[in-house]
Parts: structure tokens; sequence; C-alpha cells
């Protein structure tokens, strides 16, 4: 019987299934250890008889967790899961086990919104809403049901977390493993709002384990205990876990743990809440500005199909595009191996034959360029996506020229990079345009290298799993920035110089330069 309270069960199934089959259907495996400290929260319920819904309930690790534990009470489950596959083996699972259970093998939200319980305990479905079956007809649901306006950009398992919510009965409690994204995505917001005026006793964990928690997800995690009590509760409490191992004992967690609470009043759901964790707060200050005021990044050019748009040296040579028909581009951060890309650098991409010239047919009347267009249009180019929807669909966004490109993604910080040639950047760099007052390129690319901009940077960042983290346009925009305003003549001038020095040097002479930079920001304001 010990082979059902592990994950054999899960990796045996994992092996044997097509990933992108389990991908379509959101379906990535609780570990069993976090599965029996979700259970031991459920089971703190002080009735005896407890009725428990499981609306995802995959190969049943959380009905196996709860059957695990040795505990005075009677339990009978509602399990749902839409995989048919998987609510055929749960049947035959439940019976080998004697776990009493109801399995419902149909769509979660096709359930009535009457039956309360005693207990719900899930990892709902993971898969953006582009995805969501019946999107409309749920949103709508969702939204009339709770008599809250959701964005209809949110993520599957925010909705079974907020039907779970309200079919919770009076002491009732709820035991969720979801990724931590809504924390710090746009729609995210929406569903901040609602647990701060749900009445609803919450703590949220967030699992901060070095390896990735689920298979094949590139997504952090957190876990949310919530608790329906009789006194409606004033603040969400945030807690942090390092090590699975400290969740063998549920009790001694929540007495150990750090425990960060944050009132209704004081929080924001506007703003990251990962930032909540860590207790950080940026106090207001003449010293720190909107990234806004001094300028904006945007994403680099979308083509709708980079096979046709971007072009080789040979490719460009073999369908006779004149040079007024093409832009110099980067299409990939790997050709910006360094914090400056030179004229030099693309050149040497150009004898490499990389692809980087951008097809622009717009204004031409040149004949090789009608034809290629030609070409796009029997190959089908003119109704992908994001060209269907061009007139003409060949043509692409207005973009200039950006001296400052960041990085979309990184595993070691942000990345930011000097562009000293002619080329346009795609969509692997946002890009950085100033506003007029220009004199800030001068200090910004070294401030943007500074220890004292990464943290304030970091305040909007979105983390993913295996340390990966990813920086939207606007999250920059919104995030803090120093205000060059506030410097003195003399530390401006220096803080020039130390850039110029910066984009001139070796490798190895840069971090000089940089932490004299920090040291003169941190003179004005001191980060926390």
């Amino acid at each position: 019987m010990a082979y059902y309270y592990d994950n054999k069960l899960e990796k045996d199934y994992s092996q044997k299934q097509n990933i992108q089959y389990r991908r379509k259907l959101g379906q990535f495996f609780t570990p069993f250890e976090i599965a029996s400290f979700m259970a031991d929260w459920v089971l703190l319920n002080k009735k005896n008889d407890l009725s428990i819904l499981d609306p995802a309930s995959g190969l049943g690790v959380f009905e196996r967790a709860i059957a695990s534990k040795k505990k005075d009470k009677k339990v009978a489950f509602d399990a749902w899961e839409i995989d048919e596959n998987l609510s055929e083996k749960l049947i035959e699972l439940f019976s080998r086990l004697d776990i009493k259970a109801n399995v419902v093998n149909q769509d979660f939200f096709n359930t009535s919104w009457n039956k309360k319980y005693d207990g719900i305990i899930a990892n709902p479905p993971y898969y953006k809403h582009h995805f969501i079956d019946n999107k409309d007809k749920i949103y709508q649901e969702i939204c009339s049901k709770t008599y809250f306006k959701f964005s209809i950009q949110t993520n599957i398992y925010c909705w079974f977390l907020v039907k779970s919510l309200n079919l919770l009965k009076d002491g009732g409690r709820l035991a969720f493993i979801i990724p931590s994204e809504f924390l710090n995505a746009n729609y995210g917001e929406s569903i901040k709002s609602y647990l701060i005026q749900s009445g609803i006793a919450l703590n949220i964990i967030n699992i901060n384990f070095k390896e990735n928690v689920f298979d094949n997800a590139l997504t952090t995690s957190a876990i949310v205990l919530a608790e329906k009590t009789n006194v409606k509760p004033t603040e969400i409490n945030f807690l942090n876990i390092l090590d699975i191992a400290e969740l063998k004992d549920l009790n001694g967690f929540l007495e150990k743990c750090k425990k960060i609470s944050i009132s209704f009043d004081k929080l924001n759901p506007k703003i990251k809440w990962r930032n909540y964790f860590n207790g950080n707060e940026i106090k207001k200050s003449e010293y720190l500005i909107p990234f806004s005021e001094i300028g904006r990044f945007s994403r680099g050019i979308a083509t709708g199909s980079n096979e046709y748009f971007i072009l080789t040296p040979e490719e460009k040579n073999k369908f006779n595009i004149p040079d007024e028909c093409v832009i110099p581009c980067v299409a990939k951060s790997v050709f910006a191996k360094d914090i400056k890309f030179r004229k030099e650098d693309f050149s040497d991409l150009v004898k490499q034959n990389k692809k980087v010239y951008l097809f622009n047919g717009k204004a031409s009347e040149n004949e090789n360029c009608l034809s290629y267009i030609k070409k796009g249009e029997r190959d089908g180019i003119n109704n992908r996506f994001l060209t269907k929807n061009r007139s003409p669909w060949y043509s692409l966004e207005n973009r200039e020229v950006s001296n400052i490109w960041v990085s979309v993604f990184g595993r070691k910080g942000i990345k930011f990079i000097w562009n000293d040639s002619n080329c346009k950047n795609l969509t692997c760099f946002h890009s950085f345009y100033p506003s007029k007052e220009k004199k800030y390129l001068d200090i910004l690319f070294i401030y943007l290298n500074t220890d004292f901009a990464k943290k304030l940077l970091d305040y909007e960042k979105r983390e993913y799993g295996d340390g990966l983290e990813k920086f939207e346009p606007n999250d920059i925009n919104k995030s803090l920035v120093f205000n060059f305003n506030t410097l003195s003549s003399m530390d401006f001038e220096n803080l020039k110089k130390l850039q110029a020095m910066l984009l001139s040097s070796k490798e190895e002479e840069r971090k000089e330069f940089i932490n004299k930079a920090d040291l003169t920001f941190r003179k004005y304001y001191q980060l926390a």
C-alpha cells in the first residue's frame, strides 16, 4: 500500500502520457509531501464528519494523502476530473483504498454553486486564458455569482480558486497549490482585490525552493490556506518556505515560520505582492520618481513571421532585395553577447550569414520586393495572426533605433545592452525611448547596471521556475528610478565619465566603474 502514498502513480503516468496532452489539460502533479501538508490544514476542521471537494482530482494525490492520516474523522469526497481516462483510474483506485468518493467525470465549471463543503483541496489546471473552453461563459458566470468584475485574461487556476472559495461552509478550510503568477500579473489585480474583500482568512505561502515544484512547468508556486471564520479577518499573512522538509509539521511551520501580516487597508492590489513576503517597502522620497518620467521601454518589433521577414545575407542576395527594403536588426538575444553592441558586431553577424536583415517593402515599388511580397502571399504569410491585421500585411511597426536594450528573460538578473549600431531590435529585447530630456542617456546606462537600480527594478520583476526572471516593458515603466535632477552638477559629470569608461572598458574593469556609480546614488538615498 505504500506505493499509493508517494508519487509513483504520477511518475508512471507522466512517463507514459504525452507531454503535449498533459499540457493541453494543464496537468502538473503535486509532490506528495506538499499534498500531505495541505491535507493537514483541511483536517484541522473541528467536525468529525467532513465533506471534501477536489475540483481537479488528477490521480487523487490529495485523497490519498488524507486517507493516510490517522485521524478520527469520516471523510466523503466529491472528486471532479475532466479527463475520462484519469476518472476511470480514480474509481478503481478509490475502491482499492476504500476511500469514500463520488468521482465526477465533468468540467468543474459545470457544477452548481449551491453545494457547500467543509474542506476544499486542489492543484487546479494551469494554462493561459486563450485556451479556456467556453471562456466567455465561465467569465460571465464567475462575475455574476461573485458580484465582482474580474479581468477576462485571468488564468484558469484563478477561476478554480474563486469558485472554490464560494463553496466553503462556515468554518470550512481550503488548501490550494497554484502558480504565484497572479500575485504579480496584471490580471491578478482583480483577483487580489477580491481576496481582500472576500471576508476569508488567508495565509499565502511562497514556495521558494531552489528546484521547480512541478515538472515541465515554468512557473513558481504558492500555497493558499484559507478559512471561513465567524470573525471577519483584517489582514493577510504572507509566509516563505525554503525547504520541502519544513512541510512535515503544519503546526510547527505556522508557529516558527516568519510571518508578515499586512492589514487590508495597507494592501495594494495594483502592485506586485511578491514584495510582501519579504516585508519590502520603498519610502516616498524626492530622490525617487516613476521611470515613465524619464522615458519608456517598449517591446521589440514583432514581425508575425520571422522565417519570412528576417533574412540572411544569402537570402537577401537570392531574392535580389535592395538595401532600401531591409533594415539591420538583432533578432536573437545571443547575437548581443557583450554589454555593448557595436557596428563591428553586426558586421561579424553578416559574415557569419546570420538572419540580420528585416524585410520592409511597405513603400517600395522595386520589382524584386514586389515579387518577394507575392511569394509571402503564396506561402500564406499574409494570413498569420499579426499580418492579417496589418495594412498592408507586410508593413512593420514604426520604431526608432534605441540606444538601450534590456533582455526579456534572464537567470542571472536583468541585462542591459548599449546599442552603438544602427540596428533595430526584435522581441528578444525591449527598447528604451527617452523623454525630452535626453541628457540622462549620458548616465542612464551605468545607473541601470548598478545594484541600486536593480534593487528598485526587483520590486516589479516576474519570477518563474528554475530561477528565471522576466520583465514586461510596463514592469520597468511602472518601477521607480533615481531622480537625476537631484544630482549635483559634479556628480552628474562624474557619472558621465564613468559611463564612458564603462562602455570602452574590458569586462574585468567594469565592476569598479559600476560600484563607483552605485555609491554615488546611495549618497542621496539609502535603500533598505
